[in-house]
């Protein structure tokens, strides 16, 4: 059983906190883990080292940091992704990771470019608790050693900031970023905000975690809002509730 646990930080376009609870709480860090290794793929394909469409051929087998391979559950597959083999580029699997939370996506990419890649882009942006250190479902290495992917949400809110404002990206890796975050599938906080909000976002859960964080208005604007919220030990409905109740109270 998860502790019951709520956090949200809210951020202004320059990196101002508005309002913060409990904003160094660590949890389970879910889908959101996405967002690291999104910006350090791009930042990869800015130097030269991958290209956007380089091919890699469909893999749903990994590596486990302890040794050994691993598959996912039936519950974890997208069945949108191709077959073994098929060849998919560097861009459809950061597409794909973002907007519809592929695990084949992100663990290809991150036996790509290595975890150390997605650590670094954390460092890189200054956060503080936000680390990733193993392949999503890499069940036994979580097991053997107690090594997982956490966040919290003042570190959330400031790894979105910077990915949307183009901190450490060029503008072409900017641009396909928020076009990944801004067709997110599984949204929260945004589908609150009114038809004629500019919004991306990305969210992560598993029993006992929902989380989601979001930029608010255009992101070249600095009237732009980052919000992330995590919950933890409560159900899905009742989770998604609080953090609509917590969009409408801090964004009135």
């Amino acid at each position: 059983m998860r502790p019951i646990s709520i956090s949200y930080t809210l951020r202004t376009a320059n990196g101002d906190v508005i309002a913060a609870y409990q904003g160094r709480t660590q949890y389970y860090a879910a889908s959101t883990m996405k967002l690291a290794v999104a910006l350090a793929t791009a930042r990869l394909i800015d130097t030269g080292t991958l290209s956007w469409t380089d091919q890699l051929p469909a893999s749903h087998t990994y590596h486990s940091a302890v040794g050994g391979v691993f598959t996912f559950d039936p519950d974890d597959i997208d069945p949108l992704f191709p077959a073994d083999g098929a060849p998919i580029s560097i861009r459809e699997l950061v597409t794909c990771m973002i907007d519809r939370s592929c695990n084949e996506a992100t663990n290809m990419l991150l036996e790509r470019i290595g975890v150390t890649a997605a650590e670094d882009a954390c460092r890189l942006c200054g956060l503080h608790d936000m680390h990733v250190d193993r392949l999503i479902g890499d069940v036994a290495a979580a097991e053997q050693t107690g090594i997982s992917n956490e966040v919290t949400t003042d570190d959330l809110s400031e790894i979105m900031r910077q990915i949307v404002r183009g901190t450490h990206t060029s503008g072409m890796a900017t641009s396909a970023l928020r076009n990944a975050l801004m067709n997110q599938q599984y949204a929260v906080i945004g589908p609150q905000l009114g038809d004629d909000v500019v919004w991306g976002s990305k969210s992560g859960w598993v029993d006992g975690i929902n989380h989601d964080v979001a930029f608010i208005g255009d992101p070249d604007s600095d009237d732009m809002r980052v919000l992330a919220v995590c919950t933890s030990g409560y159900g899905e409905e009742q989770a998604h509730g609080i953090i609509r109740a917590l969009t409408h109270a801090l964004l009135r």
